[in-house]
């Protein structure tokens, strides 16, 4: 599954340049960032909201925040899909709430450990950064592909159900790379809204269903 990410996306532009795939990308990623686990401050929950209720997208929702339940509770009203934190929180996931049905995954920074096994075996998902998080556009990590295959492989091993979701600089250039290094679900922001959303996006569904 390709997630639009709305922080690389023009502001301004934002309900113009999500019309076209509203009906076309099931789910959307939001990135949540407090001035303070990250160096930036992106939306509030005026915003979101009405993104839901304008569009009705499924949300992926990425908190890169220092205390993530305090965050998870402020949007708790909003329908989440998915909500993710990171790892270097140091806060586990047997300590975050979310609303019921919602699943639960842990992001791990590019030079962050690989998780523990008790932690791996209490989440739905990991999301690998191939960027250092706070602004879109960052230059992507080749360590990423060593990452996502290190998780597949473990997953693999111990036949744990969680997914893969590769979050920054994800692009036409190295997605099917990504795939077949065992990513399931990928988040493109620049790679869409750098260029014409739904054009953009077909593409890399295309490139995916190819393989």
């Amino acid at each position: 599954m390709i997630l639009p990410s709305i922080l690389s996306a023009s502001h301004l532009r934002l309900k113009e340049l999500l019309e076209p795939l509203h009906g076309v990308a099931p789910m959307l990623h939001v990135d949540l960032e407090d001035g303070v686990f990250v160096p930036n401050i992106s939306f509030g929950p005026k915003l979101i909201q009405e993104i839901y209720d304008t569009f009705g997208f499924a949300l992926d929702v990425h908190y890169m925040v220092r205390e993530p339940q305090r965050f998870i509770d402020m949007f708790a009203d909003i329908p989440q899909e998915m909500i993710s934190y990171h790892a270097e929180t140091g806060v586990h996931p047997r300590d975050i709430t979310v609303p019921e049905g919602t699943l639960l995954g842990i992001a791990v920074n590019p030079d962050s450990p690989r998780l523990s096994p008790d932690i791996l075996s209490s989440i739905d998902f990991v999301v690998v950064m191939g960027v250092h998080p706070g602004f879109g556009g960052a230059p992507f990590e080749a360590s990423t592909y060593e990452t996502v295959s290190w998780y597949d492989q473990y997953r693999g091993d111990r036949e744990l159900p969680f997914e893969i979701l590769v979050d920054g600089g994800v692009s036409r250039d190295n997605i099917r790379a990504l795939i077949q290094a065992g990513g399931d679900h990928f988040v493109v922001g620049s790679g869409i809204f750098k260029y014409d959303p739904l054009a953009a996006y077909r593409e890399l569904t295309t490139l995916c269903d190819d393989l």
